[in-house]
């Protein structure tokens, strides 16, 4: 996959693009079709080209990032402006048969990256439809570029990944916000201080889990009998945490479903 063309150029977009520049991949084989003035000043720092400046460029994928609303015009302008072309598609919610319904030839599939996909730390979910055997190896290496790749062999399963792992990253932004109100007066008000703390907390989190993945024995490592984090345990545990943390992600994944119905 040499040339890319991103349809649609948001935050996912843009997450990817600088996940994948970063990758060595190169910026000049990155092109872009967005209206969105805002879109275009974040791109083209990235050194990203407008693609109807370029339109003898030969495309080798487009990558579908627009909102669902406008998804189905936009698969259809690609349609109709480009022969054959390979699409993969970020959208939520709408299943590969409505695309399909226009052209049972294209090559198209679904992706689902996550924003962490700019510093090469992204989960991906792919769904494939109707690429070939060796399109898809190379889409798949493609986004290994910019973290890991989970194969779904249900399409039904992108809803819960896009409840999960798409939103996810917002939901750890969410719970770090209580961190951040209390460091801040810990650390008077020093926003730069406040902010190295809680990297340090997240990168050290992660390399727990890397180094030990069993979580109830992290937990027990932490937590001494009748000590602080013991006692912040039992506070989360009575107010049912992890069952209001579960109805939130059952509602992202929910929301998902229901999109589909919608466009």
């Amino acid at each position: 996959m040499k040339n890319i063309v991103l349809f649609g150029g948001g935050n996912i977009a843009q997450a990817v693009a600088e996940g994948l520049i970063n990758a060595n991949f190169k910026a000049s084989n990155i092109f872009y079709i967005d209206r969105n003035l805002r879109n275009q000043k974040a791109l083209k720092k990235l050194k990203i080209k407008n693609l109807t400046k370029y339109t003898s460029t030969k495309v080798d994928l487009f990558i579908l990032a627009v909102k669902p609303k406008d998804a189905i015009d936009a698969y259809k302008q690609i349609l109709n402006d480009f022969e054959d072309p390979k699409i993969v598609s970020f959208v939520a919610g709408i299943k590969s048969k409505k695309y399909l319904k226009f052209n049972q030839d294209i090559q198209f599939l679904r992706a689902m990256p996550n924003t962490s996909a700019r510093f090469n730390l992204g989960i991906t979910a792919i769904y494939n439809s109707s690429f070939s055997k060796n399109n898809l190896a190379k889409v798949s290496r493609l986004f290994k570029k910019i973290g890991i790749v989970m194969d779904l062999d249900n399409e039904a399963k992108i809803d819960t990944f896009t409840g999960m792992i798409g939103s996810g990253p917002a939901y750890f932004f969410y719970l770090l916000k209580s961190y951040e109100k209390k460091l801040m007066s810990l650390c008077n008000q020093d926003k730069k201080k406040v902010n190295a703390a809680m990297v340090n907390l997240i990168k050290g989190v992660g390399s727990s889990i890397e180094n030990n993945n069993n979580l109830d024995k992290l937990i027990e490592a932490v937590a001494s009998k009748k000590g602080t984090t013991e006692a912040g345990l039992k506070s989360f545990k009575s107010q049912k945490l992890n069952k209001i943390f579960e109805k939130g992600i059952s509602s992202a994944i929910k929301r998902s479903k229901e999109i589909s119905n919608e466009f």
